[in-house]
């Protein structure tokens, strides 16, 4: 689908339509997601009116739409097999032929290439618009303007279901700002023909302000706030959702206030909410007339001026959100342990992230079961996704990774000083850290009677000679390349298919810590240190403040210990590469990152050795720890090639040259 001509008849969109039908005999008393039941029955000729004249057919339509939500496990959202954190610090693919290596890592992409089936996932518009944001909003209006003619549907399930879609919308517009800025308006399903001229602000058709073209930022952050307002005032949707069993994985009223502090916090940061822009522009781009050609077109990437309101906005929809959420009973809160233990912390940490209809999850997305995905199960490989790559080092984790964690007692770690030496005060910088580190890399560990400290039942050995490595293959692919294993999404590999999965688009941990962020913003740093320590008491750390050596009352200072916390507990959920985009850290994205290679001494002369664990006589060795550059796959940035074009996604320029009055971002 073009945007030019955004079409929702059937002689249009047959090729769609054909994997939207219900078959005849399915059941949708529950809800799911994906089209494996929605194939056209052989002979069945479908139109929209056969599918809106049933509540049946309807809702599958619905239910079909919701696969287009963001899922970072998905085919359809990573880059040929890796994932976008693959461009932050916190990994570094190893993978030759994924998706990041040669657009980014080479610094190669371009407007040509953005909407390529492996080259970019957070396109504009994709192949067939199967991999774009578009067809998730096409559907979604559809839907809307067509449910009300269905005749055995009541009033206040129309009504529940239009609020749902309506979500499903702002979803796919706030990840479009998130990479491209600011976005045309679609506020109803185009007629076949009509040519896109704009859309309002308001997302109601002929009410509000008429934006034609590309809208500015602020434009779009208020189309997509007045959806959400307009679901947050839907009666007939519920806070939050009550069977997880039958309904897990749908949208609510809760997810609609969580959202828009999430939308008002991006819109406030840095990125768009400066004295300047992120980039100029070389060459002022041309618009056709009555499009936006009185506009300055680097209002569709930055506010045009600095409002720090915008802040004490964002803690206000915060706190509406937490309000609302005590209000309804507090179905929405952190996982919490069951005991005092690391196994305790570790299980805790691992069901906020990773279990399904959990009280965790505010918009939780589930796996398709198709070959864009990976299904229920995470051992149910699907297309390439993470679990399935990780053995190639498709998201090796980085020294600078490790580095953020802290110590089991809250202290931020410094253990960097026994890198590069012989170590002789014998630290062993693996043990007594956040238990969050085990659960997103895997480190030697010693077994200490205890699942949780072994991998695939074994000693977790991974040094230069140890068991772990030489016996299993996936680790001399590439698993280990930078020193450590992906455990994150990952798992144990063998032990981890029992539990079924879902995306966590937003959760509870991620509210917190970004309520933290606002609050630091804002000037309010011991309420910000409070949020913080909410989440990292969860794993057992003590608050923040332990940090002594720190002035957290310095909002800089308390600001980066907070995306440093973000990192530990979000890393390689979609967070960590827009947290760096969000406050343009060229730094960072300049910065080149580092590898481990880990050598057990020896007992007697203390010099670096490769010995097994099985050969040390039970004696868990001390250790010695270089560190270097990596090289393998280096990125240009690293070498002075950075333009700060790469803080937004290019849009492809056949959709610009269609010329409905689309700019590009500056750089491109």
């Amino acid at each position: 689908m073009t945007m030019k001509y955004i079409k929702s008849k059937l002689a249009v969109w047959s090729l769609v339509l054909s994997m939207l039908i219900p078959t005849f005999v399915s059941c949708v008393d529950d809800f799911a997601v994906g089209d494996s039941f929605l194939d056209k029955q052989p002979g069945v000729d479908v139109t929209l009116d056969t599918i809106f004249s049933k509540a049946e057919y309807a809702r599958m339509f619905l239910w079909d739409s919701y696969k287009h939500i963001y899922n970072g496990l998905s085919g359809r959202t990573i880059y040929n097999a890796v994932m976008p954190e693959a461009l932050s610090d916190v990994v570094h693919s190893f993978l030759g032929w994924g998706g990041v290596i040669n657009p980014y890592y080479a610094g190669m992409h371009s407007e040509a290439g953005n909407g390529s089936y492996s080259v970019d996932k957070m396109a504009f518009i994709g192949n067939n618009d199967r991999f774009g944001i578009w067809e998730a909003i096409r559907k979604s209006w559809i839907f809307i303007e067509n449910i009300d003619r269905v005749p055995d549907m009541d009033s206040k399930e129309k009504a529940r279901l239009k609020a749902e879609a309506k979500l499903i919308i702002a979803t796919r517009y706030f990840d479009g700002i998130c990479h491209f800025g600011g976005l045309p308006l679609v506020d109803h399903a185009y007629e076949i023909g009509e040519q896109f001229k704009g859309g309002y602000v308001s997302g109601i058709v002929g009410e509000g302000e008429f934006v034609p073209g590309r809208a500015t930022i602020e434009q779009t952050a208020t189309f997509v706030d007045n959806l959400l307002l307009q679901v947050i005032n839907e009666s007939e949707l519920s806070f939050a959702i009550g069977d997880y069993l039958n309904e897990g994985g749908r949208l609510s009223k809760g997810g609609a206030y969580a959202l828009r502090a999430k939308l008002w916090l991006f819109i406030a940061s840095p990125l768009f909410n400066d004295t300047e822009p992120y980039r100029q522009y070389d060459t002022p781009p041309v618009f056709p007339a009555g499009f936006g050609d009185n506009v300055d077109p680097l209002l569709r990437i930055w506010l045009g001026h600095k409002d720090e309101s915008l802040w004490t906005k964002c803690v206000e929809a915060f706190e509406d959100f937490f309000k609302e959420n005590q209000k309804a009973g507090t179905p929405y809160a952190l996982v919490q342990p069951a005991g005092n233990s690391e196994g305790d912390y570790r299980r805790a940490y691992r069901s906020a992230y990773f279990s399904r209809g959990t009280t965790e999850k505010i918009i939780e997305v589930r796996g398709e079961g198709n070959g864009y995905s990976d299904g229920e199960y995470l051992l149910e490989w699907g297309a390439n996704v993470p679990g399935n790559v990780s053995h190639y080092g498709a998201h090796a984790p980085t020294v600078e990774w490790f580095n953020m964690f802290p110590w089991a007692n809250g202290k931020n770690f410094d253990g960097q000083r026994v890198y590069n030496t012989q170590n002789l005060e014998n630290l062993d910088i693996f043990a007594n850290r956040d238990p969050r580190l085990y659960e997103s890399m895997l480190v030697p560990q010693r077994n200490i009677n205890n699942f949780y400290n072994t991998y695939q039942n074994k000693d977790i050995d991974c040094w230069q000679g140890g068991n772990l490595i030489s016996g299993n293959w996936w680790f001399t692919s590439g698993y280990n390349a930078h020193g450590f294993g992906q455990f994150k999404w990952v798992l144990d590999y063998s032990h981890m298919g029992d539990e079924r999965y879902s995306w966590p688009y937003l959760r509870m941990a991620d509210m917190h810590l970004i309520y933290a962020e606002a609050l630091a913003q804002a000037g309010r740093s011991g309420d910000a240190i409070k949020e913080v320590d909410k989440v990292r008491a969860r794993v057992g750390l003590p608050s923040l403040s332990v940090n002594t050596d720190l002035n957290l009352s310095d909002k800089n200072v308390l600001v980066n210990e907070i995306l440093r916390e973000r990192a530990c507990e979000l890393a390689l959920e979609n967070s960590r590469l827009l947290d760096l985009i969000r406050y343009k850290k060229q730094d960072v994205f300049c910065s080149p990152l580092h590898r481990m290679t880990i050598y057990a001494k020896d007992a007697q002369t203390g010099e670096k050795t490769e010995i097994p664990f099985s050969q040390m006589n039970g004696v868990w060795p001390k250790f010695i720890y270089e560190t270097t550059v990596i090289s393998t796959f280096a990125r240009v940035w690293w070498s002075g090639n950075w333009d700060n074009k790469w803080y937004l996604s290019p849009i492809n320029r056949q959709e610009i040259n269609k010329d409905y009055g689309l700019s590009q971002n500056p750089g491109w």
